[in-house]
């Protein structure tokens, strides 16, 4: 009795490991679909953000579901097409030795660089001093070495400025800024906004330690209407409710610099994209009593544009939502998981439900809770007073807005236990 019992026993943890083993290779090859070249970063450069809606279509519509496709638009850089630049004869590497400013403007020009004092360049007097002495700025880049200040709030006040250039109409007579740093930061999207007077790029220190005087850049960054969609789709349940749980994440990211460098996105999100598919072909096998709609948003990078584009015209009735749980960055997970917005008094049931099934089961290290913020796409639905999460995983990824956040560098650490934790919880939604 006992050996059969072992054996029983055995036979269940084989089976749920096969069950495990096959969700996540499963999102890894949805991972590895939306991260690959062909989709050229997901972002608003080569149209990639429309090459994965078309993906995600066609895997709803292999799950035998009808999704509905909501368009808009919105005003955006797209830097499509060769980018060659060169420091004193030498053509650097995009990424590895420099980075284009998402709102430059496109420029095709050789150019002299003058060094700027970053002391200077916020002293007024001193930077019209500085003008007056140097003619030739007007057709040049103004170096400057930003890790020369040591100071945390002047350096917040240099990265606001710099991130603001495009607001600056003639205030600086030059053709713009190169920024010495140790090394790059999160890449991001250029919306069409401001005036795009100035390049700025960002290019690595050592490089600019000897006598480095010329500089040809050349690349194309011109502003369009981009026209991009949000996806939905309704998975019925079985107790013919009125009511919705549903399930969200973006899938566009930050796409290409030019035609070289791109951008892959597998923490943010391509991970919680493949979640959702993930646990869509779940519930279609397994139903909930209440249906159980899966949106997939554009433009999260871009300012949480699609999210809020649905908000203000919903595919379904808000009022019935009973919870939305949005998935964003799921890579990695050996320290848990957070929960956004978990305090709410409207939220607050389903993290405690996530809290006592992660208890029992130990699916994850641990869940943790933070306040409500506008960090992604559930945030326009809490303002529309839907009871709405955010959860993210805590721990080591492989990458964030750079070339390095790869299918390939990400692990799926806690991904199974994540999702049998949301399985759970959502199965006993009353």
């Amino acid at each position: 009795m006992v050996m059969k019992k072992s054996l029983l026993i055995g036979c269940l943890l084989l089976l749920a490991c096969g069950l495990s083993a096959q969700d996540s290779s499963r999102v890894r090859n949805h991972m590895e679909t939306l991260t690959s070249r062909a989709m050229y970063g997901r972002g608003y450069a080569y149209h990639g953000d429309s090459l994965a809606a078309n993906y995600i279509l066609q895997v709803l519509r292999n799950l035998n579901l009808n999704p509905q496709e909501q368009t808009y638009s919105f005003r955006v850089h797209a830097m499509e097409g060769p980018v060659v630049v060169e420091l004193n004869g030498r053509k650097l590497t995009g990424w590895e030795d420099y980075v284009i400013g998402p709102y430059s403007p496109s420029t095709h020009a050789n150019m002299q660089i003058i060094p700027l004092d970053y002391r200077t360049l916020l002293d007024q007097t001193a930077l019209n001093n500085f003008f007056a002495t140097h003619k030739k700025s007007k057709n040049a880049l103004l170096y400057v070495d930003k890790t020369l200040c040591t100071n945390t709030d002047t350096l917040k006040i240099l990265d606001k400025l710099f991130g603001s250039l495009h607001f600056f109409n003639n205030a600086f007579p030059c053709n713009g800024f190169l920024v010495g740093v140790d090394e790059m930061s999160a890449w991001t999207v250029g919306l069409g906004v401001g005036n795009s007077q100035y390049v700025l790029m960002y290019i690595k220190r050592d490089l600019m330690s000897g006598q480095k005087n010329k500089m040809k850049v050349s690349f194309n960054n011109d502003v369009r209407m981009h026209h991009t969609r949000n996806i939905c789709a309704v998975i019925p349940g079985t107790g013919h409710t009125d009511s919705l749980i549903v399930l969200t994440a973006h899938y566009d990211h930050v796409g290409m610099m030019g035609e070289e460098v791109m951008f892959p996105g597998c923490h943010d999100n391509a991970s919680g994209t493949s979640a959702v598919l993930d646990l869509a072909n779940y519930f279609c096998q397994h139903p909930l009593k209440d249906d159980v709609a899966v949106v997939f948003f554009s433009g999260e990078e871009a300012g949480l544009r699609g999210s809020i584009y649905f908000t203000k015209h919903p595919l379904f009735d808000l009022e019935k939502v009973k919870l939305l749980v949005n998935l964003d960055m799921l890579t990695g997970g050996d320290e848990g998981i957070m929960m956004v917005n978990a305090k709410d008094s409207m939220t607050h049931w389903f993290y405690n439900s996530l809290v006592q099934h992660n208890e029992t089961n130990h699916w994850v290290k641990e869940v943790k809770a933070r306040d409500n913020a506008a960090n992604s796409d559930h945030f326009p639905f809490t303002e529309k007073g839907v009871p709405a999460v955010f959860v993210y995983t805590l721990g080591k990824y492989g990458g964030y807005h750079d070339p390095y956040d790869t299918a390939e560098r990400a692990t799926l650490f806690a991904y199974s236990g994540i999702a049998r934790l949301l399985i759970q919880a959502m199965e006993e939604i009353r």
